[in-house]
């Protein structure tokens, strides 16, 4: 059996309508295609399986990795759970996106399998998030609906090809974070790259897409009546960026942004060296949106990857829950900006952090973002 140790994966590289070379010219990626509008670097999906990229697991399928140690990689908590939670992704939108909203787990359920849909049948709903690598041209991002847009106008706008006077244009910059809950109506805008961490399904619906023709030539499917039905009409779901709470340890300070039964997203801004220590119940994901850092296991000969991980900008590393020790240091003086992400116990793991670092709950509730 391999040894646990920080992963990093070969990216898998998605061709799209609106895909760029951004990938290449920010951060020296081999690409397949001038038109990449995606990078999966943490993906465990039939058909889509992450390889694993270092030390001695080098070659290995990651669903085989995880059948070594369930309980040691995934993690006490997620040992049980037949599908791997997570998808994290870096998104390069060299043109507008189509206008979409995710459903919820309930809805898919539901719901079952649609005949022809473009996902794999075991998907789930989807809830995701973004970091801002680079803004948009515009400066904005789409999301949600303005102030009394109902269902019937909005079905009126699509049939009068009017859908784009009912978004919500967002302002962001490089660094914000932004929540996409299922129900929230969205689009990334040409220009912008971000960080996506999301449940681990690729259901989208398509309420607008610009009247364009796929990479096949086709007209690309919409899928109206399910965006409608589960679209937030009453504005109860936050667009806004999250300001998150900061709480500084060592070298480090770590903003608390989001959190929800699917997964956690804290910013770790790092300064100098911060040890930390993996939590048995949940592995972590770590994506480096900033500078250059060192990710390594504490007993890293007895691990077998002597130097650990040097993740640079763009990319990602997953830390088993059973490594126990290890440490984050930014590399070549400068500080740098990690994204961590993982499947949290919602109190303990986020709620009560805070709590101990003086926060009181309305300043949880109106600065960042928790989802029960």
């Amino acid at each position: 059996m391999v040894g646990q140790y920080p992963l990093v994966f070969s990216p898998i590289y998605k061709e799209m309508l609106w895909g760029g070379s951004r990938l290449n010219t920010l951060y020296n990626r081999l690409l397949p295609s001038n038109k990449t509008g995606e990078s999966w670097d943490i993906s465990c999906r039939p058909g889509e399986m992450g390889i694993i990229e270092n030390g001695p697991a080098a070659g290995m399928a990651f669903d085989e990795y995880i059948a070594q140690d369930r309980a040691g990689i995934l993690g006490t908590r997620l040992a049980k759970e037949e599908r791997f939670p997570l998808l994290v992704k870096i998104i390069d939108a060299n043109d507008v996106l189509s206008v979409q909203v995710h459903p919820d787990d309930k809805y898919v359920t539901k719901k079952g399998e649609s005949p022809g849909a473009l996902w794999h049948p075991a998907d789930t709903g989807k809830a995701e998030m973004w970091y801002i690598l680079t803004p948009p041209t515009s400066g904005n991002l789409i999301i949600g609906l303005k102030p009394g847009i109902t269902p019937g106008i909005l079905r009126q706008a699509y049939e009068n090809g009017t859908v784009e006077d009912c978004l919500n244009p967002l302002p962001v910059k490089a660094g914000d974070i932004v929540n996409i809950p299922p129900g929230l109506i969205h689009a990334l805008t040409p220009g912008v790259m971000v960080a996506e961490v999301q449940q681990n399904s690729d259901i989208t619906y398509r309420l607008y897409d610009y009247n364009r023709l796929g990479l096949d030539g086709k007209p690309r499917q919409l899928h109206v009546d399910d965006a409608i039905a589960v679209a937030d009409f009453e504005g109860k779901l936050s667009k806004t960026t999250v300001q998150g709470l900061s709480i500084k340890k060592d070298g480090c300070t770590m903003v608390y942004t989001i959190v929800n039964p699917h997964f956690a997203a804290i910013k770790y801004e790092l300064e100098s060296k911060h040890e930390e220590t993996s939590d048995p119940g949940a592995f972590c994901i770590y994506t480096c949106v900033e500078g250059e850092a060192a990710v390594v296991p504490s007993g890293t000969l007895q691990s077998g990857c002597v130097d650990g991980v040097n993740l640079v900008a763009g990319r990602s590393v997953f830390i088993p829950a059973g490594l126990g020790g290890y440490a984050l240091w930014p590399k070549h003086g400068k500080p740098c900006v990690l994204l961590k992400s993982f499947v949290p116990d919602i109190y303990s793991g986020f709620v009560y952090p805070l709590r101990q670092y003086g926060y009181t709950d309305a300043d949880i509730i109106s600065k960042t973002i928790v989802s029960p």
